[in-house]
């Protein structure tokens, strides 16, 4: 399954259900939220993933470093159990402090709070994904399917901090985030939506002109062609 991401579609339902808008987002925005995505190579993940941690700083103790896993609770990392109980009810949570995590088996729905657009993006994460992700930002999680693992870094020894909802939504880990969202980092993020949107004007309009001159081209079909012209304008990556 390639790596890609798009807006949730803030229905209801099995949170391991794809939940897809058909609006792509690129993965630039994802950076200017903050989070760092890249890949790493296989066959086997874990090894590498604990190489590149470690060239990136951390420590890889038992103190350090957690296994994820959603099915088997006494592996995992301190807060997978409790963030599993909540499937159903889906909450938003932060976790304290930063850290790196590597999908080393399965796959993942891994959605973060976009709070300048207020939406949901979901983003579906491979084995072999790697996102770094600052204490502060508001995510959800579920696992695609059975067998869905990860391996969590973490640079120094301390407790792991969950926290749910609105108790997230005000805690101060949480409030220095949003302050430090730079002014640049929030212009890049309204460049990308004016860029996808102004693109969907421009498609959209060009087909109407046709259609206005042929009468063969439906808006059903105008619909359809805007969806995959902007898929092709956002990029899966």
């Amino acid at each position: 399954m390639p790596l890609h991401a798009y807006h949730h579609d803030n229905k209801g339902g099995d949170p391991s259900h794809p939940h897809h808008s058909s609006h792509s987002v690129p993965i630039e925005y994802l950076g200017a939220l903050g989070i760092t995505i890249s890949a790493i190579e296989g066959p086997d993940f874990e090894a590498n993933a604990r190489t590149i941690a470690k060239e990136q700083g951390y420590p890889l103790t038992e103190n350090t470093t957690f296994m994820l896993d959603f099915h088997d609770h006494n592996e995992s990392s301190p807060f997978i159990g409790e963030a599993s109980l909540n499937e159903s009810e889906f909450k938003k949570f932060i976790v304290i402090p930063d850290y790196l995590v590597v999908i080393t088996a399965g796959s993942f729905y891994f959605d973060v709070e976009d709070h300048i657009k207020k939406a949901w993006i979901r983003s579906e994460l491979p084995v072999g994904t790697m996102l770094h992700i600052p204490a502060g930002v508001s995510r959800r999680l579920a696992p695609l399917g059975s067998g869905a693992k990860g391996l969590m870094f973490v640079k120094e020894k301390s407790e792991i901090q969950v926290i749910w909802d609105q108790e997230a939504e005000e805690h101060p880990v949480r409030q220095e985030y949003l302050k430090s969202f730079a002014f640049e980092r929030w212009l890049l993020v309204k460049q990308i939506h004016s860029q996808i949107d102004s693109r969907r004007r421009k498609l959209v309009k060009g087909v109407t002109m046709r259609e206005g001159c042929d009468g063969k081209i439906g808006s059903k079909t105008v619909g359809i062609v805007a969806q995959k012209y902007t898929k092709k304008a956002s990029g899966r990556f």
